[in-house]
């Protein structure tokens, strides 16, 4: 993961920035419980006490509670790890 940017929950301002910026040419939507974006037909929900869920047409994820994010805006993917949990959000 030498490509990917760690990015704690814990600094929320990193995180959103990241997000919009992941999704410049998608919708973003911010609330006081997190942020999700919307790409295409996917969208990438996580909150700020680390719930993440991510949606595609062909699939679904969800993870009760991630300490950081990483991402790599190069390949224009967000993965998630933590315990048994490896998971990567591309675009479509």
């Amino acid at each position: 993961m030498d490509d990917y940017e760690r990015v704690p929950i814990e600094d929320w301002t990193a995180v959103a920035d990241h997000l919009r910026e992941f999704a410049a040419d998608g919708a973003v939507d911010e609330s006081d419980e997190g942020i999700e974006v919307t790409v295409g037909s996917a969208t990438f929900f996580v909150t700020k006490d680390g719930r993440v869920a991510a949606g595609m047409p062909l699939h679904d994820f969800e993870d009760g509670g991630v300490d950081a994010l990483y991402f790599d805006h190069d390949t224009e993917a967000i993965r998630v790890e933590g315990g048994d949990v490896s998971y990567e959000f591309r675009k479509p």
